[in-house]
């Protein structure tokens, strides 16, 4: 895998109106995606990263558990 195959995706932190505080999301989205949606308070040093074709069309990525109890 060559470096521009992979993405930059980050942890951030979301407001969560139930309790009006911030969480962190439970998933990984790309620097873009955060700052274009406003999905939250992207977390600087969580950075993990991805093959691009694991990301969504929408900049998000999760993580999925395998059969083997690893996440993939």
């Amino acid at each position: 895998m060559t470096p521009a195959d992979t993405v930059a995706v980050y942890s951030f932190r979301q407001l969560d109106l139930g309790v009006e505080s911030a969480r962190v999301a439970a998933f990984k989205a790309t620097r873009e995606a955060i700052e274009r949606r406003a999905l939250g308070d992207l977390l600087e040093g969580t950075a993990t990263w991805v093959a691009r074709d694991e990301v969504e069309a929408d900049g998000t990525w999760r993580r999925l558990p395998t059969g083997w109890g690893e996440l993939s």
